[in-house]
């Protein structure tokens, strides 16, 4: 068995290919959340008796304005990224795109935009306001994480020199 050791400053083909697909899924999931969240959002309710009722409130068109801009900026960014393969650049969108998403998840935990009133019993509407209260909590610590963790780690690599520019 032949055991390659990777010297500091050489390029492991296989980042290079996963950073391809990972940029490349960024792009896809971001066009399929602009169409979902503009054109089908109406479909976003509960369905009874032939009956649909919305839990989405109007609350939810004055996050798409925020959130919208999010998803071209983070295409606009994973292309980018594509087409000019540079650490310092990828890392730097990367935390910024973080910040950004950290900001448009807590607008949308401020406003939200949800009304699960229309669910049969007291006890769901209400663990379902709960649930989804904890997962908005739970996705900005954790986006806050990857900020601090990137940001981090981009200024460690800037300053000692690590990194290929």
């Amino acid at each position: 068995m032949k055991i390659q050791i990777l010297k500091l400053g050489t390029k492991n083909p296989g980042t290079r290919k996963s950073r391809i697909i990972t940029s490349a899924i960024s792009i896809l999931w971001c066009i399929a959340t602009l169409v979902f969240f503009n054109y089908f959002r109406d479909y976003m309710a509960y369905y009874h008796e032939g009956i649909r009722d919305m839990f989405i409130t109007g609350e939810f068109v004055k996050w798409l304005w925020i959130h919208n801009p999010l998803l071209i900026l983070t295409i606009v960014g994973h292309s980018v990224c594509l087409f000019y393969e540079r650490y310092i650049l990828r890392e730097g969108i990367i935390v910024f795109l973080a910040v950004l998403s950290v900001a448009s998840t807590a607008v949308l935990l401020s406003l939200f935009p949800f009304d699960f009133s229309i669910f049969p019993g007291n006890t769901v509407s209400k663990w379902a306001e709960v649930g989804l209260r904890i997962a908005l909590i739970v996705t900005i610590v954790s986006l806050s994480f990857d900020f601090l963790i990137g940001g981090n780690t981009l200024i460690r690599n800037i300053t000692s020199g690590n990194r290929d520019y």
